[in-house]
């Protein structure tokens, strides 16, 4: 367990995941100090993440979920953005390196989202962040309404300077194309939301 100095957080009885018993933060609260370091350390390590995954049960053909996460050879930070943030976990990847994930759309809204309002990022990053927010926002109230699907997939492919995709827009709205013969319906929401 990581000895980490106090940090001023408030408790709440509002808990994430199944851990019923976690403290959550007041982002308000917060140290700047504290804040500060890991929004640089999220600057240069983490990433706000909307991923798409083939699934027979949902309409669209498509699971979209949104998830922020930081990686790094050592878990002691990782364990900080933990306790500070009172949600996510932290598991073991690739190439003996460590993840901290937060995928819970109701802690990406009310923690990691005001986290970062609190402590701004700059650049592209920011920028990623932007879209993000919107893309939690969007998903956080559903049902989904196709024009809501589209956007979030737009938002989706100008994040992360247009980083590799194995599914990229264009190939899931080919696979989607609900009311429409062949293709016809894929072509009009291309033509009309652009490609970004």
């Amino acid at each position: 367990m990581l000895d980490a100095p106090d940090l001023g957080l408030e408790v709440s009885d509002n808990a994430s995941g199944a851990d019923n018993q976690q403290e959550r933060p007041s982002i308000a609260a917060m140290p700047p100090s504290t804040g500060y370091y890991l929004a640089g350390f999220a600057h240069g390590e983490g990433s706000f993440i909307v991923a798409c995954r083939r699934r027979a049960d949902y309409v669209r053909g498509w699971k979209i979920s949104a998830a922020f996460n930081v990686s790094q050879a050592d878990p002691e930070p990782l364990r900080l953005f933990r306790e500070t943030l009172g949600c996510g976990s932290i598991r073991r990847g690739g190439h003996n390196g460590w993840y901290f994930e937060v995928n819970h759309l109701r802690d990406l809204a009310s923690i990691v989202i005001p986290f970062f309002e609190r402590f701004p990022l700059m650049g592209a990053k920011a920028r990623d962040f932007q879209a993000f927010r919107t893309v939690v926002h969007i998903l956080g109230r559903p049902p989904l309404e196709e024009d809501d699907y589209i956007e979030v997939l737009r938002l989706r492919e100008g994040m992360n300077n247009g980083g590799k995709r194995r599914h990229t827009m264009e190939g899931i709205l080919r696979d989607y194309t609900p009311n429409s013969p062949s293709g016809t319906r894929r072509d009009e929401i291309v033509r009309s939301h652009g490609r970004p």
